[in-house]
């Protein structure tokens, strides 16, 4: 069982930082004249890109200790 859900966490994970990587990139606004390049970004859509990309990589942690730990036991 912990197996199942440890992989189910993994899956979890990838997808959680798919998103994060997405939204972070899909916020972005660039301007380019010449040799100046103006960028605007939303604090706000960057926070929430951030939060994912973490709960991701904690997703991805648990998950492994818990494949790991099967493995170890089994």
């Amino acid at each position: 069982m912990q197996k199942t859900i440890g992989i189910v966490l993994i899956v979890v994970a990838f997808g959680l930082g798919y998103f994060g990587i997405k939204n972070l990139d899909e916020k972005k606004a660039d301007v380019k004249i010449g040799d100046v390049e103006i960028k605007a970004t939303s604090s706000e859509s960057s926070n929430k890109a951030y939060v994912l990309i973490g709960a991701g990589v904690l997703c991805l942690v648990a998950g492994a200790v818990l494949v790991a730990r099967n493995k170890a036991q089994g």
